[in-house]
């Protein structure tokens, strides 16, 4: 089973994640936040799921993707934790120093958001194959990671999955493998190694891209919850490409913090410029539009 560790207690889950790629943090939300998220997602997971019944699909695991946007809560209470920004700039943020004639500056850019998505394993779905999630920018791992040389700057994502609903090794809790962060890309997991990120209502997986992990088989009659959150480097282009239904009328009532770790952010001087400034300040210049229209 994954260790757990206080969401206040930062250091001790970066520690427990540089060691073994996954941890649980208890008391990451309450029990009233998650039934808030619960209810924002379940009208799109309820199309998906009635629009497989009408075409004689299975259910197997329905996603409401898009739940950044879609769950306030989610967005600007759960992601926006103090916590939640301390353990992604420990393994995601960037720090470089360019090349310049006239003296180098240090540059350093935080993560963005690559994806989120509610996640529910209806009964009787079979185990994910085992993967890590780096693999989406086809990454492979070489064993320079092993003998306490582990290096969080190796790191390309992160993801933090909320339990919706209790998760049990029954009813498909995730299947983690402590320690793959370290792995060859070679190495195949052991039977014996095999554990399960068995959580309460409000507890958090925390896991990093390169460790070894997969949802579980759900043996029993009811469906499994949890509500994902997968971040990437801010030079790295997100799995899903969200910027296409957000509208920009919506982003604009997102806190300023929630619109920069969507994506919205000058990650250097160049990176993702919006007219050569900062895109989060185009939402701002709106505003006052908006509210110089309104006077008038």
């Amino acid at each position: 089973m994954a260790r757990r560790v206080p969401v206040t207690d930062v250091t001790q889950a970066i520690s427990c994640l540089q060691e073994d790629g996954g941890i649980i943090l208890t008391g990451f939300a309450s029990a009233e936040e998650v039934t808030t998220v619960n209810h924002d997602a379940a009208p799109y997971l309820a199309a998906v799921a009635q629009e497989r019944s009408s075409n004689g699909q299975p259910k197997g695991t329905i996603r409401c993707h898009r739940l950044f946007g879609r769950s306030r809560t989610a967005r600007e209470k759960w992601m926006q934790r103090p916590e939640v920004h301390q353990i992604l700039n420990s393994f995601l943020k960037t720090t470089s120093i360019p090349y310049n004639d006239q003296g180098g500056c240090v540059i350093e850019t935080e993560p963005i958001l690559s994806s989120a998505a509610t996640m529910q394993i209806s009964p009787g779905e079979k185990a994910q194959d085992l993967h890590r999630d780096d693999f989406i920018w086809q990454r492979t791992h070489t064993n320079t990671n092993t003998g306490g040389n582990y290096k969080t700057t190796s790191e390309t994502s992160l993801g933090i999955i909320v339990a919706g609903s209790e998760t049990t090794a029954a009813n498909g809790a995730t299947v983690f493998i402590p320690k793959s962060h370290l792995w060859d890309h070679s190495r195949r997991p052991k039977a014996k190694e095999t554990h399960y990120a068995e959580m309460s209502v409000g507890e958090a997986f925390v896991f990093l891209g390169s460790t070894v992990h997969g949802g579980g088989t759900n043996t029993t009659s009811q469906s499994r919850t949890v509500h994902g959150f997968f971040f990437c480097r801010s030079w790295m282009r997100p799995e899903e490409n969200q910027f296409l239904w957000w509208t920009k009328e919506e982003v604009e009532t997102w806190s300023t913090s929630a619109q920069r770790q969507a994506g919205y952010i000058l990650g250097n001087p160049f990176l993702g410029h919006c007219d050569e400034s900062d895109p989060v300040n185009k939402f701002r210049v709106s505003e006052r539009i908006a509210q110089t229209e309104a006077v008038s």
